[in-house]
């Protein structure tokens, strides 16, 4: 009996503890978000809006930015909240017709100087963005534009790949988009497409080289093993099919292995040594066969 009394005694006790601790009228610091407004317009920038925006210096003077609303019925100007560099137009009204879903915003620019990110902030005032309803965008809008051309390191880089047992030989172009950390081969293996990468850490897989990591013209390769992409192209959204080994041998799709497991940079490349390799996953041939861990070495001269 005893037991039973001290017992209940201390679970009383720490039911009165949890109880004082979980008082979240008294003790939270949250605070529910203010409701929206009353005949909000819902107004929202379209997720298809892209943040980077690249140009050749001389290529562009304005880029366009979507805005979108979920209430259509009346003309609006809406009010827009911007901070911008220096050298940026950033308009400060979004005006839609009656009936208009969709409108656009112009930012201007000139005298850009060469590789430098000019950033620009956009967001919608609280009295016209609707935080609770889900739309294929954001109140929100960051982004930057820069003017950069792409320079040559080397167009004699020299590259060897074998296909089903055959060597091939191929001659290369090596160029760095301004004074970014973004790369390319240009017409990576006579396949049509430029490989674009970017440098980043030391590689585990070879000594003094640094990985590289595909940027664009790729789709991810979806594997749990390994962190790869297949050469893509992004411009007409398909995969490149072109022939090798003297026309003999018809590629129909590359998979580029960048890690493996806990190895890092089977894909790299080192500037003082002015090499490195490029390594192919796989390949599959429009006949149905196939290659496994077939790397593409390559390197230049000054």
């Amino acid at each position: 009996m005893k037991i039973k009394t001290i017992y209940n005694i201390l679970m009383m006790v720490a039911a009165v503890a949890f109880a004082t601790s979980c008082d979240d009228k008294n003790d939270s610091d949250y605070e529910p978000g203010a409701p929206t407004a009353e005949g909000c317009l819902g107004v929202y920038f379209n997720s298809s809006n892209a943040s980077e925006r690249i140009f050749q210096p001389g290529e562009a003077t304005e880029i366009d930015v979507e805005v979108s609303r979920l209430k259509t019925e009346s003309a609006a100007d809406v009010p827009l909240i911007v901070t911008a560099d220096a050298g940026l137009n950033v308009p400060q009204t979004a005006s839609f017709a009656a009936g208009q879903a969709t409108t656009t915003i112009k930012i201007t620019f000139s005298n850009l100087e060469a590789s430098k990110k000019y950033n620009y902030s956009i967001s919608v005032g609280e009295e016209y963005a609707d935080h609770y309803t889900i739309v294929d965008g954001t109140t929100a809008f960051k982004g930057y534009i820069m003017e950069a051309a792409w320079q040559t390191i080397s167009s004699n880089v020299k590259m060897s790949w074998t296909t089903l047992g055959v060597a091939n030989s191929f001659t290369g172009t090596l160029q760095q988009l301004g004074e970014t950390n973004r790369y390319r081969f240009v017409n990576f293996l006579n396949s049509g497409i430029d490989y674009i990468f970017v440098v980043g850490s030391a590689s585990t897989a070879y000594v003094g080289y640094n990985s590289i990591t595909t940027y664009a013209n790729y789709e991810p390769y979806e594997g749990a093993e390994a962190k790869a992409a297949y050469l893509f192209d992004d411009a007409t959204q398909s995969y490149p099919t072109w022939t090798v080994a003297d026309g003999t041998i018809e590629v129909a799709d590359i998979c580029i292995l960048e890690d493996y497991g806990t190895s890092l940079g089977y894909s790299c490349i080192s500037f003082d040594k002015k090499s490195g390799y490029v390594y192919i996953y796989f390949t599959d041939y429009t006949d149905g066969s196939y290659d496994y861990y077939n790397a593409v070495s390559f390197s230049w001269k000054e």
